[in-house]
């Protein structure tokens, strides 16, 4: 499996992870804010990535307030866009540069991997919390592990 191979099953893993916390989410009478605030800026995230990546402007705000509808409909649209995107992509485009600017205006250049890579990580990193705060509600968060998507077949 190549480099590139390997970020889209990543993709697709992390398109999986965040619907089924979205799912979990919209099955609560009352979901918790801050998990709510968390899977909002995960979306942000992907977006103000994306738009880094194809040079085009800022979309988004780094911490947006949106609906579970809004969600819904984003994460339809990221796979989408995601999938389209890597599925454009080389091996050998992994390792360009990409320049930025961040959320604190501060220029920053970075390969087109260690953003993909960034982008997986920073999702499972919030996907957690969003897990601790569906917990602290008394409910009980999806299973989102990775091995468990494989287990179950969800990531052919």
């Amino acid at each position: 499996m190549t480099l590139l191979d390997h970020l889209r099953h990543q993709f697709k893993y992390d398109s999986w992870a965040n619907r089924e916390q979205l799912r979990v989410l919209s099955e609560l009478p009352a979901p918790p804010d801050p998990a709510v605030k968390l899977l909002t800026h995960i979306i942000a995230a992907q977006w103000l990535w994306l738009d880094r990546l194809q040079g085009s402007p800022q979309r988004t705000a780094v911490w947006p307030q949106a609906s579970l509808s809004d969600c819904d409909s984003q994460l339809q649209e990221l796979e989408r866009e995601w999938q389209a995107y890597l599925g454009g992509l080389s091996e050998a485009d992994l390792a360009q540069s990409c320049s930025y600017k961040n959320s604190r205006g501060e220029a920053w250049s970075n390969s087109v991997a260690e953003v993909l890579n960034q982008l997986i990580l920073h999702a499972a990193h919030h996907r957690g919390q969003i897990s601790l705060e569906i917990r602290r509600s008394g409910s009980t968060p999806a299973p989102v592990d990775y091995i468990h998507a494989v287990r179950k077949g969800l990531l052919a």
